[in-house]
């Protein structure tokens, strides 16, 4: 498994081992070794919004692929 294939934002129904609010999925390696991993899968506006709910000023940035940039600092 490539790292990038971890922070897809794209779930199969196999991975959703909690049900498909479940942050937690199931992703297998080419071995067939099977790990668990947390995703918390959200755009740019969606984070830098919780983010401020927690007393914080951030701008995220999104950059190549499912990956983000951010600068801030505690409110």
């Amino acid at each position: 498994m490539r790292s990038r294939d971890l922070d897809t934002r794209y779930r199969t129904p196999e991975e959703l081992i909690e049900g498909e609010r479940s942050s937690t999925i199931r992703r297998r390696l080419n071995d067939g070794t099977a790990y668990r991993a947390v995703k918390v899968p959200l755009a740019a506006g969606e984070l830098e919004e919780r983010l401020s709910r927690l007393g914080w000023r951030i701008t995220v940035t999104p950059t190549s692929g499912p990956f983000f940039s951010g600068f801030g600092t505690a409110a």
